[in-house]
């Protein structure tokens, strides 16, 4: 029961590093068709590359830590430490979290472990929770 805080910031770390590599949502007015198309390039022209571009994608271990995160976020009332939490898991630093919020960088790192501390102890009441992480880890 001890290590859950670290297994709380380890699934909100890699949920953030999961919703980069989520795609973004397209216009409603962009048409599909280029999606279906590809240009085709032929060898003799310059800058003709024949291997296929590495995509990056989540991994299903991304995917249910951010399916968990999505829950654990939710536990919380105050949107502000909502807001707070999701930074500290895009690494950002507590100086530019500070200033998105109006506050000095040594109160949001108290801030930031209580409110840790608060999500731990909500997360050991609910059992389907913590059923997620534990299948997670």
């Amino acid at each position: 029961m001890k290590d859950y805080l670290y297994k709380l910031t380890d699934i909100l770390e890699t949920a953030a590093r999961c919703d980069r590599y989520l795609p973004g949502l397209k216009k409603p007015t962009t048409p599909r068709m280029f999606d279906i198309i590809e240009t085709t390039y032929n060898p003799s022209e310059h800058g003709y590359y024949d291997k296929p571009q590495l995509k990056l994608r989540a991994t299903p271990k991304m995917i249910a830590c951010w399916d968990v995160s999505i829950d654990l976020l939710l536990l919380l009332e105050n949107v502000e430490t909502r807001r707070l939490i999701w930074s500290k898991a895009n690494k950002y630093s507590y100086s530019a979290i500070g200033r998105m919020l109006g506050l000095d960088r040594r109160k949001v790192k108290q801030v930031y472990i209580t409110a840790l501390i608060h999500l731990e102890s909500l997360v050991k009441t609910q059992k389907d929770l913590l059923a997620k992480i534990d299948k997670i880890y």
